[in-house]
């Protein structure tokens, strides 16, 4: 049978998040070559703070990624409340972004494919490999794997990185899905389309934006 995948690549990357992307962005710009995979078909949504800090502003910037400036809206502190209490800072240097996270993106697949990273959509990744990682079953020669699948990361899993998953691959079936069962989370928001103002959120407490 023919293996899927006949040439290996630098860095394999797990997971085609921000993060993910961010890696692979950078290792191309370092000359090496990069595969990405992910389940989701871009762009991928999910529920977040749909923002940008100054770091991670400069961090784009670096990249090379220029995000359009319809898509943004500039802050330059945050403000906490909470009954009746405030506290609020600008922050140090720079401002922040407040971005939808499917439009943030959209404009880092785009860059990634245009830097030349293989992006592999709708694509599982089914375990590791001595030699790299596993895609479907078939074999990714890759030197380095990058793990960018989130805080339920497999690939960590998968690597025995903490004492915790250490213990839980030794586990069988059926305690890992209660473990599982015990720690889901669920994440909720909703959009208005409103003029930029506060943001807030929580029930005891609110943080507003301070916009330009």
């Amino acid at each position: 049978m023919t293996n899927l995948f006949p040439n290996p690549v630098d860095v394999f990357v797990v997971g085609g998040g921000p993060a993910g992307l961010a890696t692979a962005i950078a290792a191309r710009r370092r000359g090496l070559s990069v595969m990405v995979a992910d389940g989701a078909v871009p762009p991928i949504d999910k529920s977040c703070g749909e923002g940008l800090m100054p770091d991670g502003v400069e961090a784009l910037r670096a990249l090379g990624i220029t995000v359009p400036e319809s898509d943004t809206y500039p802050f330059r502190g945050i403000r906490f409340v909470s009954d009746g209490a405030t506290a609020e800072a600008a922050f140090p240097r720079g401002n922040a972004y407040g971005i939808r996270r499917v439009r943030l993106h959209r404009v880092m697949v785009d860059y990634a494919a245009a830097c030349g990273v293989q992006l592999l959509w709708q694509t599982a990744v089914t375990g590791l490999h001595p030699e790299g990682a596993l895609v479907a079953g078939e074999l990714v020669r890759a030197r380095w794997v990058v793990g960018a699948d989130g805080t339920g990361s497999r690939v960590r899993k998968w690597s025995s990185l903490s004492p915790q998953d250490r213990k839980a691959n030794h586990r069988d079936a059926n305690h890992r899905d209660a473990d599982q069962k015990k720690h889901l989370r669920f994440a909720f928001r909703r959009h208005y389309r409103v003029a930029p103002g506060p943001i807030s959120w929580n029930c005891t407490g609110a943080i507003t934006a301070k916009f330009m």
